[in-house]
């Protein structure tokens, strides 16, 4: 569940909304929201701005998105690796 909710949130910061990203995903919207809604209360801070009209990220939540982004870039390569049988 952890891992679905970084994916859900780094989905959200690359394409500025929750439908997109739902899209991308192949979920409904509410199951990104409730994926982005239990993250932030797991971490115990709001990493999304959510209006009507757009999503922005707070300060904490930038600063998380380049960690999130790292450590999906790595677990990519590291499966790329062991497949490749490196």
């Amino acid at each position: 569940a952890r891992l679905k909710q970084i994916e859900s949130f780094v989905s959200v910061a690359a394409k500025g909304t929750l439908t997109a990203a739902a899209q991308a995903e192949g979920v409904a919207p509410a199951v990104v929201g409730r994926r982005i809604d239990a993250l932030e209360e797991r971490l115990g801070v709001k990493l999304l701005l959510r209006t009507t009209r757009r999503i922005s990220l707070t300060h904490e939540g930038s600063a998380f998105l380049e960690d999130c982004q790292r450590i999906l870039a790595d677990m990519a390569n590291a499966e790329a690796s062991v497949s490749a049988g490196v």
